[in-house]
């Protein structure tokens, strides 16, 4: 059985208070996101300390300042981490449970005790199963090994050569027996037999024991001899180094070995090998050594010299050094060891220096890890959308801040069913995935809506980058999956401030003959019946679902009678800026669509003619947003100087109201 952390329960540590959060993981690779501050970096700390309370090796420790502070300014008394694990085998008997063969816990309780002259300290008490009381031993923790890598790390210090360094690590699970071992000594011992035997050390050791005979003359006459270090295998682990080989090399034209290259390059047909400049040529040495065979072992030993020209780990960006720590922590827990159930690799912001196409790559690489060995568990934090774009919603705990309390929504606790999860496993890209690290969310049909809230909100003097508000594009109406993404199954709770700004998509059913509006009128088209046919209609069946939807959650649902741009043109100061960004995007056309609404007086009319005439024009309505959008940012900038404008551009109520609700205190 593959040994998996499957829940953690935290109560009064760092940010998370006396009713707890619960956090849930999935086998494999887990994501914990979520904004700053909000307790990524305490639930890490959390699960160190947890699987370093018991043995005698502790990685990260419990202190006093741990202890959570309530709103009130009072300071817990104690603290409780609760671990659950699934697929415990039973020889891991302190923790497993025999009422459930497959799962097991522990449980570590700190508190504080004030010692005989007052000093008050922190005490542990840890137990396994159920019940209080069951001691645990360093036994249990041996079976499950951790590695971390922070936030603020120094991945160039952790490979440098000591006996707890990763790669010293890893030669430890390569070279797993006595024999291979012995080996490697007997190699370092013939090795320094050797040096020992050079007249440099001789010479020493004749100046150091003359000198000694100088001083001490017959009195003592002491002698000394010189050695090494004796060989042993913890020696050589703790010795190893590694540094980048660069992939290409440069052979100028005046090496010999320029003009050798090349005519082998040509007689194996790889001039890919190489490329050239006036001046000389690159070699990828790697690709090129893999190519030649025996019979040409000179020039092959020639070049492996110069592969030995390489940059030191600190000439190296932080990325990389990144990339080498999580391939050696990751390669050495994918060895098979003896004793070993479980191994857990915590990382706090895995895309530190990393480019997008790198984050991407190693998410694929957390990933192919954990197939090859199932023993292997991948928990991190994240700020960065392109990860969250990888990895399974099922996979995310999102950590939010919600009535002053840090909560903890796991996505495969929402109300999402298969379908919801296939499409946003789908739809779910980079710019979307922004939504988990906002205060609150606008959902939008399209790009019109798109580009006009940050403007609107501007004029509303509620900015919307000022609120932490990200708006989500739906391109579509396709509402649910994320509507269900924001609620819980049993509480139908949102997790943060949310809004819906959709269409009511009104007299729109084919079936009904006395509200149906037909899409081939234009804004020439005689509208008397389009008049009465709208104040008849009633909101969509599509507009209703999302209605029901949103019943007894806090997402609020704020709705266009018909459209967007019927309900921009309601109102008379929004007429001509509409119509002069209609005739931005359509000069002729909209000139004739502008001297139409102006011989009208009612305001009804001339908003559904400017409605059928988008309408008519549907694919290119993202223009005549554009031009509005820069009119409205026009004004915006007019008022923030404090100059007048005539005619200032009027804001739909609906769209305030969706507005204020995500950008309230």
């Amino acid at each position: 059985m593959d040994v998996y952390l499957k829940k953690i329960i935290i109560k009064n540590f760092r940010r998370f208070g006396e009713e707890g959060v619960e956090v849930v993981f999935n086998k494999g690779v887990n994501a914990i996101i979520g904004e700053n501050n909000c307790g990524k970096s305490a639930l890490i700390d959390a699960i160190r300390i947890a699987f370093s309370t018991v043995p005698y090796k502790k990685d990260i420790f419990f202190n006093k300042s741990d202890f959570h502070i309530n709103n009130k300014g009072e300071v817990a008394q104690s603290a409780q981490l609760d671990l659950h694990l699934e697929d415990v085998p039973q020889y891991l008997i302190e923790i497993w449970d025999p009422e459930h063969p497959t799962q097991g816990e522990f449980h570590i309780k700190f508190y504080k005790t004030k010692t005989p002259n007052g000093v008050e300290k922190v005490k542990s008490t840890a137990w396994g199963g159920k019940s209080e009381g069951n001691p645990l031993s360093p036994d249990t923790f041996e079976a499950m090994e951790f590695a971390f890598l922070g936030a603020l790390r120094d991945a160039e210090s952790e490979m440098k050569p000591s006996r707890s360094s990763k790669l010293a690590n890893l030669l430890s699970s390569v070279t797993n027996n006595e024999e291979s071992r012995n080996d490697l000594v007997h190699i370092l011992a013939d090795a320094q037999g050797n040096i020992l035997q050079k007249p440099q050390i001789q010479k020493a050791k004749e100046i150091i024991n003359s000198n000694l005979l100088a001083i001490e003359q017959d009195i003592l006459r002491q002698e000394i001899d010189i050695g090494l270090v004796e060989p042993r295998f913890e020696s050589i682990a703790a010795s190893l180094r590694a540094w980048l080989k660069p992939r290409w090399f440069y052979i100028s034209k005046d090496d010999p070995l320029y003009t050798t290259v090349l005519k082998k390059c040509e007689e194996l047909l790889c001039l890919e090998c190489v490329q050239q400049d006036a001046n000389g040529l690159h070699i990828d040495i790697g690709r090129f050594l893999s190519k030649i065979d025996k019979k040409d072992q000179q020039l092959k030993n020639q070049l492996i010299q110069l592969v030995n020209y390489s940059f030191e780990l600190y000439q190296n960006g932080l990325g990389y050094n990144n990339l080498l720590f999580m391939s050696t922590v990751l390669g050495d827990m994918a060895i098979e060891k003896s004793g070993i159930c479980y191994n857990l690799f915590l990382i706090e912001e895995p895309e530190a220096h990393l480019h997008p196409q790198l984050q991407e790559l190693i998410h694929n690489f957390f990933e192919s890890r954990h197939k090859a060995s199932d023993t292997i568990q991948v928990i991190y934090t994240s700020h960065s959308p392109t990860l969250v774009s990888r990895i399974g919603v099922e996979s995310i705990n999102l950590l939010y801040e919600k009535n002053r309390k840090i909560q903890c929504l796991p996505l495969a606790k929402t109300a999402m069913d298969d379908t919801d999860k296939i499409y946003l496993k789908k739809y779910l890209d980079v710019t979307k995935s922004q939504l988990f690290f906002a205060k609150g969310i606008l959902f939008v049909e399209g790009i019109c809506e798109a580009l006009l809230l940050p403007e609107m909100a501007r004029l509303l003097e509620r900015p919307l980058d000022k609120y932490a508000v990200e708006i989500v594009n739906i391109n579509g109406v396709a509402f649910k999956p994320f509507a269900k993404l924001l609620t819980t199954a049993e509480s139908s709770s949102c997790f943060t401030k949310a809004a819906i700004i959709t269409d009511d998509d009104r007299c729109t059913d084919k079936d009904d003959k006395d509200t149906y509006i037909s899409k081939d009128l234009d804004y020439d088209s005689d509208i008397t019946d389009v008049i009465e046919k709208l104040k008849k209609g009633k909101p969509s069946d599509r507009f209703k679902n999302i209605e029901e939807l949103c019943e007894g959650t806090e997402i609020e649902l704020q709705n266009a009678t018909k459209t967007l741009e019927y309900a921009i043109s309601l109102h008379d100061n929004n007429i001509l800026l509409i119509l002069q960004a209609i005739e931005s995007a359509f000069p002729r056309v909209g000139k004739a669509l502008s001297d139409k609404v102006n011989s009208l007086s009612d305001i009804t009319e001339k908003a559904i003619c400017i409605w059928l005439f988008i309408q008519a024009r549907n694919d290119s309505k993202g223009k005549v947003a554009q031009a509005l959008c820069d009119l409205i940012q026009k004004q915006c900038d007019e008022l923030k100087k404090g100059n007048t404008v005539d005619k200032p551009f009027e804001v739909p109520e609906y769209i305030k109201k969706a507005i204020y609700c995500v950008t309230e205190a």
